[in-house]
């Protein structure tokens, strides 16, 4: 509003554009390959022996594979799977009956069992898809070859009218066709808003100006097409 009132007459409205989102058989599909060890060279040799079996299924199926930049971790717990609980058990009684009977004095405190560590290897790696009648028989494969974590790009959450909400505050889980395919559809919106401005610059008998203000209000998408709403404000001539 303060932008109107400095920049003298003008026509203020708001459009829609659109733009087809990308084929479905264009998406990738994505998983994440955890390697473990005591050490990293550990965990890197399990990460390279998964890869190469997600490799191979995908060599059978003629599906390109893009591996990401490995990440590492550490993790710690206690090694409580190699006590002994029974030769505890047996030990703390005897040595209980010793303190009893005045022939042993009590026990120092005895340290904590031993902790192990884990190393992570883990790696993003993307998949093309394969013809979609050969999908089924594809996620087959990957599962024979051990994968765990598969993650489809289509898959969202259907959040109805709460949708563009979201999508306006950076929440949205569906999709992202990418800002080459968003761009082109804030091209459509300023060009529809463009041609109602016209219109109304029409009516009044003044020709329509130069854009003075754009505005993104929201993306969002009706699953074929992504959507992007804009205020535009053009000046009068």
């Amino acid at each position: 509003m303060s932008e109107s009132i400095a920049g003298g007459p003008g026509v203020f409205v708001t459009a829609q554009g659109r733009a087809a989102l990308p084929s479905s058989n264009g998406l990738p599909l994505t998983l994440t390959i955890k390697g473990e060890g005591a050490t990293a060279s550990e965990a890197v040799a399990d990460r390279n022996a998964q890869l190469e079996r997600v490799r191979s299924a995908a060599n059978n199926f003629e599906v390109a594979v893009e591996v990401g930049v490995t990440t590492y971790g550490i993790s710690s717990e206690d090694d409580i799977a190699t006590i002994d609980w029974a030769a505890m058990a047996a030990a703390d009684a005897a040595e209980a009956a010793a303190i009893a009977d005045g022939s042993a004095a009590p026990p120092a405190a005895e340290p904590d069992a031993p902790a192990t560590r884990t190393v992570t290897a883990s790696v993003q790696v993307k998949l093309d898809r394969p013809n979609e009648t050969r999908m089924p028989a594809f996620i087959d494969a990957l599962v024979d070859a051990g994968v765990t974590d598969l993650d489809d790009s289509l898959n969202g959450v259907n959040l109805g009218q709460m949708q563009p909400f979201l999508a306006l505050l950076g929440l949205d889980t569906a999709r992202d066709p990418g800002e080459d395919i968003w761009n082109a559809a804030t091209a459509d919106a300023i060009s529809r808003a463009r041609a109602q401005a016209e219109a109304i610059a029409a009516a009044s008998g003044r020709p329509l100006g130069p854009v003075r203000y754009v505005s993104v209000l929201m993306r969002s998408h009706d699953g074929e097409n992504a959507l992007v709403s804009v205020a535009v404000r053009f000046g009068l001539e």
